[in-house]
């Protein structure tokens, strides 16, 4: 087996972000990272530190402002004015990186994510990608903590503990998982020791300028890897495969079919990791605790990161086998009346949602829709079309009528094709046995009661909405819990 060397970081200064001495410092946007920014500096008698967000209403809990640093607030419409006034900015992922307010005063930019990175005494594992993160990042952490000997094992970044929460505890020893999204990664002069990107689409364009701004924020995890790092990319993915240009780590792809080059693979319907020296079967393609061929990405970078980090591979294979996913992902909610409902709240981009349906191959009636990210729905609504055994989508929310229109039209497409096929051959061998329903539901309670009405027993309901969820909900995983309900209160069989 390769030896894989850990290299130690050096701790450099940067900019003025490595010591914070008598400063003032600014935290725009009071949300998890910003509270945990907060929370970092305001017993350490080092920094006068100003709370600025747009939320007018925005109050600190007294055990917040009892420390030893000042703490004070700037809230409402213009929390940004005056920004040059401060010695450093933490902008919080929320924030975007390309407000004209903070563009200005570039030099004092920094965050939580980017201070941790200057500070970190440990190697650095980061996970990005559009979707799949979270996924990858948890069974990850479950490999590391059965099998990682040389230290301990810290989990967090978008999703867990902000990174904040836990550098002060962190030695040389220790090692750290970051899921990184792209708002965290835009400004980052850093990239971690062992980068994972995952299947890269497009997402966020509310935020992003476009879908190339986008991608060059999540290129970051690797631009900045030297020779002693490793890349693990998904060479099935054009955009996450090309990380690899100019890279100065070690490469390793994610695929499944099998390949020659190192990385982690699908061969024979078994799931191998070849190190470049060492070939090692973990698992076996059918025999995995996550649903859809898509988990399969996430099963394979999650092994191979491991097993660079010296897990053994019985130890993954257990725990691929045990490992059940997180909530909110193509969970299992009940089988009622003989109808299976499945919870996949998490997808919040149009990509997820056609994996997602063609996880399963039962009649399927599917719910999608939320608050609009201008997101692109062609590829979602041909790719549902194709998926001949989807009987009914229920749109609801700000985007039913860009999810109906982009339905209709791919639909359109199809029936041309169709006649096409027919014409040069007299036949159509993908041919839909129902009829594809479009129903548009004025409310959530409204979807969830017409999914329930028109499931029969063997068929699929799938909550996999491809769009944020904060037109009619708190978050994601407020949607997943309000739809779980829903259906736990529908009775017995």
């Amino acid at each position: 087996m390769i030896r894989i060397i850990i290299a130690r970081r050096s701790r450099k200064i940067n900019r003025g972000h490595g010591i914070i001495h008598h400063m003032k410092v600014a935290i725009i946007g009071y949300g998890r990272e910003g509270k945990a920014v907060t929370e970092y500096f305001r017993g350490k008698k080092s920094a006068e530190l100003f709370v600025c967000d747009a939320n007018a209403e925005l109050s600190l809990s007294p055990n917040k402002i009892t420390s030893a640093a000042k703490i004070h607030l700037r809230t409402g419409p213009d929390y940004l004015r005056g920004l040059a006034s401060y010695d450093l900015i933490f902008r919080s992922p929320g924030v975007p990186y390309l407000t004209s307010e903070l563009q200005a005063v570039k030099e004092k930019l920094t965050s939580g994510t980017r201070y941790f990175f200057e500070k970190a005494p440990c190697p650095i594992i980061g996970v990005t990608g559009t979707k799949g993160k979270g996924t990858t990042c948890t069974l990850l952490y479950e490999l590391l903590k059965k099998g990682y000997k040389k230290g301990r094992v810290f989990f967090g970044g978008n999703i867990g503990t902000p990174a904040l929460g836990f550098l002060d505890e962190l030695t040389p020893d220790d090692l750290v998982i970051l899921e990184l999204s792209s708002f965290q990664l835009q400004d980052l002069d850093r990239s971690p020791h062992i980068a994972v990107v995952l299947g890269v689409t497009e997402d966020h364009l509310d935020h992003h300028k476009n879908r190339k701004e986008y991608v060059d924020a999540k290129r970051t995890i690797a631009q900045h890897q030297g020779k002693n790092d490793m890349l693990i990319v998904d060479a099935d993915d054009a955009t996450a495969l090309s990380f690899l240009k100019g890279s100065k780590a070690r490469p390793f792809q994610i695929s499944l079919d099998a390949h020659t080059e190192p990385g982690a693979f699908v061969k024979v319907g078994s799931l191998v990791i070849n190190d470049g020296e060492t070939g090692l079967i973990f698992g076996e393609r059918g025999a995995t605790g996550l649903q859809g061929e898509h988990n399969l990405y996430n099963i394979l970078s999650a092994a191979m990161a491991a097993h660079l980090c010296g897990v053994p591979v019985e130890v993954i294979q257990k725990a691929v086998h045990d490992f059940k996913g997180l909530p909110h992902r193509l969970q299992l909610v009940r089988e009622l009346k003989g109808a299976r409902y499945y919870d996949d709240s998490a997808s919040t981009n149009p990509s997820t949602t056609a994996a997602a349906v063609a996880a399963f191959s039962q009649p399927t009636t599917l719910i999608v829709g939320g608050s609009d990210k201008q997101a692109d729905f062609a590829p979602m609504a041909k790719a549902i079309v194709e998926q001949l055994n989807v009987k009914t989508v229920i749109m609801m929310g700000q985007t039913a009528p860009k999810i109906e229109a982009a339905l209709e039209k791919a639909a359109a497409i199809q029936a041309e094709e169709v006649v096409a096929r027919i014409e040069a051959t007299g036949r159509d061998v993908r041919r839909r046995e129902v009829q594809l329903e479009l129903v548009t539901a004025e409310t959530y309670q409204e979807a969830f009661m017409v999914a329930y009405l028109t499931a029969q027993p063997g068929e699929v309901v799938l909550l996999s909405p491809g769009c944020a969820s904060f037109d009619m909900f708190d978050s994601y995983e407020h949607r997943g819990e309000v739809f779980t309900r829903y259906i736990e209160g529908l009775g017995e069989e």
